[in-house]
């Protein structure tokens, strides 16, 4: 027994000296592995730790020497999970530029054309805050409302923001003109969506422009563009079936080239009319005509009055109501302008007009509706067509055949008669004025003699 513990001394303390080495060399492998972590050149040290280790372990066994540097190779390059290594490796190449953490630069002298969420503050886009991080001022027509949307994406808004509406204008533009021909940079923001599409903003950009100010845009929300995207009013031409437009070609030209034009085509109108004979005349004399679908922005007290008079003038139309996109109580309505009338008039759909905003969409007109059209514009032209040939077979006046032309035919005996009396009130008026002339002659006459 105590010859066996004195072999177990002797060898131990020959050996002392390969273990020591054995230990510094394990160490200083390992704090060669967090320094190749932390300045992201992993490969390079790597290498140099796995080939010194494995050189130095060598020296006592090659079985060994191999299997320390098996053990190193896996230990720099298979982490676990949850260990310092592996929180810290990277899946990017180490020169590659991340453009999603990359602040987006700022141009001097340049007015940025900023979109903000219409309702759901994870629509901003990242370039936006960090435009809205970077420049000088922030140009908006809301100053309380801008400020509150700032705060909540935790961007600094004291002594930024400027107003900017139609009453202070030309005071406004000259003031803004100078800070940005002075390096100034800006950003010109509006309460929801953006700026310049149914909002203010058009004319300080028309301006800046004659005034040789670069102006830029940040692309974002838009309450047009997602009104129609989920209202499923515009359609393209791959998206068709080509079946039955051959066979609306063959059968009516005029209709397939009518309904050609709403493909993707739409008309924006801002917001309609607030009398009531106005919006009766652009319903009348731009909705029912376009063959594309229209679309308005309104409010919801009064949406009512707005569906009424679509009811009257376009009873057959395809109407949609959108009302608070990307909210929490978004909602859309797909009907005719009656049935919509009825629904909103409900007392429990009512009170989700409290507020908001409102996007309404007319469709163009459906297969029958443009028909009837093509119809009415047929028979318009084959009367005119029949006139022309009845007046070259009587070889009449040319002041005659034109007025007869222009003059259209009164079918209406209601319409006649009011014609004729209409003839006859201002026949009678000529004639008073004939005699009140005449007196007047005959006054001037005796009053010479006296």
């Amino acid at each position: 027994m105590f010859l066996l513990f004195l072999v177990v001394v002797v060898l131990c303390v020959c050996h002392l000296a390969s273990f020591l080495w054995i230990l510094v060399l394990f160490s200083w492998a390992i704090f060669l592995q967090k320094v190749a972590v932390r300045w992201r050149e992993p490969m390079a040290i790597r290498w140099f730790a796995t080939r010194c280790v494995s050189r130095l372990t060598a020296r006592n066994s090659p079985i060994q020497g191999e299997m320390q540097q098996k053990r190193c190779v896996m230990m720099f390059s298979a982490p676990r999970w949850g260990s310092f290594k592996y929180r810290h490796t990277r899946t990017i190449p180490d020169d590659a530029v991340n453009p999603l953490t990359t602040p987006t630069k700022i141009d001097a002298g340049t007015l940025h054309i900023v979109s903000v969420p219409i309702g759901n503050l994870k629509d901003f886009s990242i370039r936006a805050l960090d435009v809205l991080k970077q420049v000088d001022y922030i140009v908006t027509t809301d100053r309380p409302a801008t400020k509150t949307l700032l705060e909540l994406v935790h961007i600094e808004a004291q002594g930024r923001l400027i107003h900017y509406s139609r009453s202070n204008r030309t005071a406004s533009k000259d003031k803004l003109v100078e800070l940005l021909r002075g390096g100034r940079s800006m950003a010109l923001v509006c309460t929801s969506g953006t700026p310049c599409v149914g909002d203010v903003g058009s004319e300080l950009v028309r301006e800046m422009q004659s005034e040789g100010v670069r102006v830029s845009a940040v692309p974002g929300p838009c309450a047009l563009t997602c009104a129609l995207a989920v209202s499923g009013v515009t359609f393209s031409p791959y998206e068709s079936d080509k079946s039955s437009s051959t066979a609306m070609q063959a059968e009516s030209p005029s209709l397939s080239s009518l309904r050609s034009l709403r493909d993707g085509s739409f008309f924006f109108g801002n917001m309609l009319p607030e009398s009531h004979g106005a919006r009766l005349r652009i319903l009348r004399n731009t909705v029912r005509q376009a063959n594309h679908p229209c679309l308005f922005y309104e409010i919801p007290r009064r949406l009512l009055l707005v569906l009424q008079d679509i009811a009257l003038v376009l009873p057959r139309r395809r109407v949609v109501v959108a009302h608070e996109l990307t909210k929490m109580n978004e909602s859309l309505h797909a009907d005719t302008a009656v049935k919509l009338l009825a629904f909103y008039s409900r007392q429990e759909a009512n009170m989700m007009l409290k507020k908001g905003q409102l996007v309404l969409i007319i469709d163009g007109p459906d297969a029958d509706e443009t028909q009837e059209y093509l119809q009415r514009e047929a028979e318009k032209r084959r009367r005119l067509r029949r006139e022309v040939t009845e007046l070259v077979g009587e070889r009449c006046d040319e002041k005659d055949s034109c007025d007869r032309i222009a003059q259209p035919k009164v079918r209406s005996r209601r319409e006649l008669i009011r014609r004729k009396r209409r003839k006859r009130l201002i026949a009678k008026i000529e004639k008073e004025q004939e005699r009140i002339r005449m007196i007047m002659k005959i006054n001037q006459t005796d009053a010479s003699r006296v």
